[in-house]
């Protein structure tokens, strides 16, 4: 165990830590991984860190998912090839949707990984992130994560270059 986890709930002042935070997350990930995030841009899932770590988790087993709710995908569309080649390649483990109209006003995001760690963005115009161990947390979490997800549409497919 890390000892980091031993603190239970952190605050992360920048954009590096919270980058920083989320690659320990998804590389530690045994199951699952659900984001709910405005662009995907303030964690750089451009970045080759991110799209080998999302590999190396869907890549434990036929069971592993991941599913990343977006208000606007046009910068994954545009920015990021490793990751729509991993959605070719690893669909329907891996989904990117578009999260439902009604809701892209809502300006909280979240990473859950494995139904036990929590990393909080309070709001997207922000650098400030949390991130958590406690139990309520992450139910809390998964909740939004659950509903989000319902009236979300699927938002990049296979045919998607990942260049603009």
């Amino acid at each position: 165990m890390d000892p980091r986890d031993l603190e239970g709930y952190r605050r992360l002042d920048t954009r590096a830590e919270a980058r920083a935070e989320l690659d320990r997350i998804v590389s530690r990930a045994q199951r699952s991984l659900r984001i709910a995030d405005d662009r995907g841009e303030f964690y750089g899932f451009e970045r080759r860190a991110f799209a080998q770590a999302l590999e190396a988790l869907l890549g434990r087993g036929p069971e592993r998912t991941v599913e990343i709710i977006l208000h606007d995908p046009a910068f994954v569309e545009q920015r990021c090839p490793r990751l729509v080649a991993l959605v070719r390649r690893y669909a329907p483990r891996l989904r990117i949707l578009r999260s439902e109209e009604s809701v892209r006003g809502f300006s909280r995001g979240f990473v859950l990984a494995d139904d036990t760690v929590v990393l909080r963005r309070p709001h997207y115009d922000s650098t400030i992130a949390f991130v958590d161990f406690d139990e309520q947390a992450v139910a809390q979490a998964r909740e939004l994560l659950d509903e989000l997800a319902a009236g979300a549409t699927v938002a990049i497919g296979a045919s998607v270059t990942g260049l603009s």
